[in-house]
């Protein structure tokens, strides 16, 4: 690789060409691919060179979705809302690029495998094969002035130069860029042990270790999200065994080596199920929970909003509006003139007396608080495993009912729907700093155990791996973790006395944020020990800045890693709609290339 000698700012004798713009990209997965594909299509409206080199030990575009996976490990969003190419409303109005999404490209390459339908819930590693296809196709269409440089190696040392450049070095190079974008995805979440006999492991990437390592013993999984699900079917679908359907629904066949399955959270809280979804299905404009709403909040509370007294108010107000809207509609009412209703009744200060009488009224339960607060939702722990049960089998049924025809499935969407205002509520230090440790301590969990739940094929999966007694449900009381490294137990009922029952391996099956030094990407450690970058907070969390606290002008950290900076990072990107994760790749891009940044208020 041939650098320039020109140093940033130097000028250069007249007619001689201007120096190229060198971009780092360390990590190209789904967030890593959008600033790349950005930066190419960007690049036809510069004259200079543009030299872009993407660190990435393994084949860019995959990321987490490694197409050697297991096709039973499942995708949670459908293939229709997937897509690496940015339509002009997904880029809030900038042309974008033409290509296929998700699902047309599933129609193209996949359809002789099995049929492909647009709302239906696909293999992980198909969308792997589309992340990789999308990087050749973007790379196969570079400007004359692009070129893209793979280096197939972790950058494991960042140096910042006093004429502002960054020294990236791997084992085997190093490499100088005058601009620089970090996507390597979640941060590593922190392995403890439980004694060398009973480890507690991370179930990330660890499929295979999954079928080689357990016996079939006792093993206990710590949560019971879409990472939990994931190691459930590497332990039975994965080890031989089979879902049949019979004629009073799904029977578990066991393969003969499954272990016997203890699972438990932290919050004891069940995972909603996304319902089924019409095919290119819209959501609804939000009628209370507006953006123009969560501007005049923020307008009115510079010094930061209290989540719970200021913003919680108006998503209760816009679920209660979808779910007696929807059961207007179906009583062959008007559902707009009862959304209009509701949202009267919030700004008078009615909306508990208005809502009670709206459920006589059409002869229907209240909604449950527990959809919108986390602090009403509860468990039965003194029959914990039936209390899931039913909980799981009511919430099939709605699911099942899709999200056209549930009213509660409805209320429940507004979390998912109006993400964007959410975010504007967060982002740029948008809540009161003890408003902000409660909403991702309590208010993000919940959401994602309201919208970001497993396939609803998946409880029902559960359900039957339970009749076959290879699944338990066990509320965290019962779990004792012991600091001397002695195995972790259960305490179970045993013909009516407690017993203590030794796991052979507890297997945590969630995600760890960003929130430590220690959790933290060693490139991420690395830019905090040689002062780059540094925290707001005195813990190590919030926003990463420099010695003055401001933004590093020519880098930019996106994805996982800065939830908590800003909210709702773990997704894959769509188009059709605004998109902000194409938004903001669309703007590092400009910024890196010298364009015209439009810049808009998020608030």
């Amino acid at each position: 690789m041939e650098l320039s000698t020109a140093l940033p700012g130097e000028k250069l004798s007249p007619g001689l060409e201007k120096p190229a713009i060198r971009i780092g990209i360390v990590g190209c997965g789904s967030r890593g691919l959008t600033v790349l594909e950005r930066i190419c299509a960007l690049g036809v409206n510069t004259a200079r060179r543009i030299e872009v080199n993407v660190f990435d030990p393994q084949s860019p575009g995959p990321g987490l979705h490694a197409v050697d996976q297991p096709e039973y490990l499942m995708l949670n969003t459908v293939a229709s809302q997937i897509s690496m190419f940015p339509d002009t409303p997904a880029l809030d109005g900038h042309v974008g690029r033409q290509g296929p999404s998700f699902y047309e490209w599933c129609l193209r390459f996949k359809s002789a495998e099995r049929s492909v339908q647009p709302n239906e819930f696909l293999p992980r590693p198909w969308l792997g094969e589309y992340l990789a296809w999308t990087y050749e196709q973007v790379t196969l269409s570079l400007p004359k002035n692009v070129s893209v440089i793979h280096h197939s190696h972790a950058v494991d040392n960042i140096e910042h130069t006093d004429m502002g450049q960054f020294i990236l070095s791997t084992g085997e190079l190093s490499c100088a860029v005058d601009w620089l974008a970090i996507a390597v995805g979640h941060a590593q979440p922190v392995q403890r042990s439980n004694g060398w006999l009973h480890p507690t492991s991370v179930a990330y990437s660890q499929h295979e270790s999954l079928d080689t390592e357990l016996s079939t013993g006792a093993v206990g999984i710590e949560g019971l999200g879409l990472t939990a699900m994931d190691v459930v079917a590497s332990l039975t679908v994965g080890r031989g065994g089979q879902f049949r359907e019979v004629a009073d629904g799904l029977r578990y066949v066991p393969g003969g080596r499954e272990p016997t399955i203890y699972m438990f959270s932290r919050s004891g809280l069940p995972y909603r199920t996304r319902p089924d979804i019409a095919p290119h299905r819209t959501s609804n404009a939000a009628f209370i929970f507006t953006l123009p709403a969560v501007a005049s909040l923020r307008a009115e509370n510079p010094d930061g909003l209290d989540f719970e007294q200021q913003v919680l108010p108006l998503i209760k107000a816009e679920m209660l509006a979808e779910y007696f809207g929807m059961i207007a509609s179906q009583k062959g009412e008007s559902a707009l003139k009862i959304k209009a209703e509701i949202a009267r009744a919030h700004y008078m200060g009615r909306l508990e007396s208005v809502a009670a009488e709206m459920a006589v009224r059409f002869q229907v339960l209240a909604l449950d608080e527990g959809v919108h607060n986390p602090r009403k939702s509860t468990m039965d722990a003194s029959d914990y495993p039936q209390a899931m049960r039913a909980f799981i089998a009511r919430d099939i049924e709605q699911s099942l009912l899709g999200l056209d025809s549930s009213p509660i499935k409805a209320a429940i969407e507004v979390w998912r729907s109006c993400r964007e205002q959410l975010r504007r509520v967060v982002d740029n230090r948008g809540l009161t700093t003890d408003s902000n440790r409660i909403f991702f301590e309590a208010y993000a969990p919940h959401v994602n155990r309201m919208v970001a739940g497993p396939q609803k094929e998946r409880h029902q999966e559960l359900l039957a791996l339970a009749d076959a007694g290879i699944v338990h449900w066990v509320h965290h009381s019962q779990v004792i973790h012991r600091a001397d490294g002695a195995p972790t137990k259960l305490v179970l009922m045993n013909h009516h006395a407690a017993c203590l029952n030794p796991l052979q391996r507890v297997i945590k099956a969630h995600v760890s944020n960003a929130c430590n030094i220690s959790s933290l990407p060693a490139i991420i450690r690395s830019l905090k020990k040689n002062g780059i970058i540094h925290s707001l907070n005195d813990d190590g969390e919030g926003v990463l800045v420099d010695s003055e606290g401001r933004a590093q002008p020519n880098l930019w950290i996106t994805g996982p890693l800065v939830e908590g900076s800003t909210y709702y990072n773990h997704y894959v990107p769509s188009s059709g709609s605004y998109s902000r994760a194409f938004v903001d790749a669309d703007r590092i891009a400009r910024e890196m290339l010298g364009l015209n940044v439009e810049v808009k208020s998020t608030v």
